[in-house]
């Protein structure tokens, strides 16, 4: 399903303005995308659920990348995530920056795995130079944070 926005000219019929739900246009403006994608509200048995969701089709071509977000989109849905717009892709973008990060940082997998998922549904994502990520200062704080919290 795709919105579509409206460009009318204003009362003097020199300007447009354009009308549309503000969301989609901040997803737009500059940093839109990413701040729109951690707009999306997730805790980290949620973001567990979701890895596991994919977890069992590795990425060897643009068609499980595809695969992948159709799961995670139907997974956000069923869950009832707001905005449900981006849910599906803050999932994925997620879950590819916690890879991303255990790849770089914690190869050997010894992080907490609780305080993983947990930092995974609530760092920030930012623009990295492979695509979006996390600021792995800041993600590793996260963790060393949400271990100390008994489960």
């Amino acid at each position: 399903m795709s919105k579509i926005v409206s460009i009318r000219p204003d009362m003097t019929g020199c300007a447009a303005e354009i009308e549309a739900e503000p969301d989609l246009v901040d997803f737009f403006l500059p940093g839109g995308f990413v701040e729109s994608l951690n707009s999306v509200h997730i805790t980290g048995p949620q973001m567990r659920a979701a890895v596991e969701t994919i977890a069992h089709i590795p990425v060897r071509s643009d068609a499980d990348i595809a695969e992948h977000g159709r799961l995670l989109a139907a997974f956000a849905s069923d869950y009832g995530f707001e905005p449900a717009a981006y849910a599906g892709m803050a999932l994925h973008a997620r879950a590819i920056a916690m890879d991303r990060w255990c790849n770089l940082h914690d190869p050997f997998g010894q992080t907490n795995v609780e305080a993983f998922y947990e930092a995974g549904a609530r760092a920030k994502l930012v623009r990295t130079e492979e695509g979006l990520g996390f600021d792995p200062e800041a993600f590793a704080e996260l963790i060393r944070f949400a271990t100390e919290i008994p489960y």
